[in-house]
Parts: C-alpha cells; sequence; structure tokens
C-alpha cells in the first residue's frame, strides 16, 4: 500500500456565506495503489461533510474512518465503477471533539492514475 503526504492547498476558497471548507486537497493516486490521508480535526464538537470528486476512469474505492487514539472505526464505504464522474459524499459527527478523521481511495484501475479532490466542509450547528 502507498501512502503519500499531500500538502493542504493554500487560500481555500469559501463554498457560500453557510459552508467554509476545511480542508480541501487535490491528490493523485497510481494505478493499483491507494491513498491514505489523516486528517486533524479541529478540537470542538461539529458535523462535517467529507467528498470524493473524480473525473478519472474507475473503478475507485473510497473508504472514510473516524479515528480516536488508536482506533479507528469505518464510517462508510463505498466502489464506484464509473468511467468518470465518481461522487461519494457521507457525514463526520464528531459529538466531543475529540475524534479525527482518516480517509483512504483506491485505485483498481491497472492502467490510469486517478485525481480526486477532497474536500471536507464545516457545517454550522443550527440553534
Amino acid at each position: 500500500m502507498l501512502c503519500i503526504g499531500i500538502l493542504a492547498a493554500p487560500g481555500l476558497p469559501v463554498a457560500d456565506e453557510t459552508h467554509d471548507y476545511l480542508y480541501y486537497r487535490d491528490v493523485l493516486v497510481p494505478p493499483y495503489q491507494s491513498l491514505r490521508e489523516f486528517f486533524d480535526m479541529p478540537e470542538r464538537p461539529g458535523v462535517y461533510e467529507v467528498h470524493f470528486i473524480s473525473e478519472s476512469f474507475g473503478p475507485l474505492t473510497f473508504r472514510v474512518e473516524s479515528v480516536h487514539e488508536d482506533v479507528e472505526t469505518v464510517i462508510k464505504q463505498t466502489r464506484s465503477y464509473h468511467v468518470d464522474n465518481h461522487r461519494f459524499q457521507t457525514n463526520f459527527y464528531n459529538p466531543d471533539g475529540q475524534l479525527d478523521l482518516r480517509v483512504e481511495v483506491s485505485n483498481s484501475n491497472p492502467v490510469a492514475a486517478a485525481k480526486v479532490s477532497v474536500i471536507i466542509i464545516e457545517v454550522p450547528i443550527q440553534r
């Protein structure tokens, strides 16, 4: 398994007035490889949306896990067989502000690398 360190993009854009990008990363996953990325989440309660977007030739597998100390718990995993236009979204609930997030993208295409955008949005708490 290949782990690649990714640098956060400078000057992250604002999605709209109610959603701010917490993290935005473009990653390149080589053929028959997987990428795991760890996100150190803010130490406050919150609800987050995790999005994967790719125009690459599939199949791709997307996996989202919550992490607390050494314990990893799968939140959601799905496999996409699209030729392009891969879109995956799930929610990440961090009720105590003690969880971190880990995402994984696996590229099962034997020929081409997959370019994937990973976007994490903090959803404002409605009061």
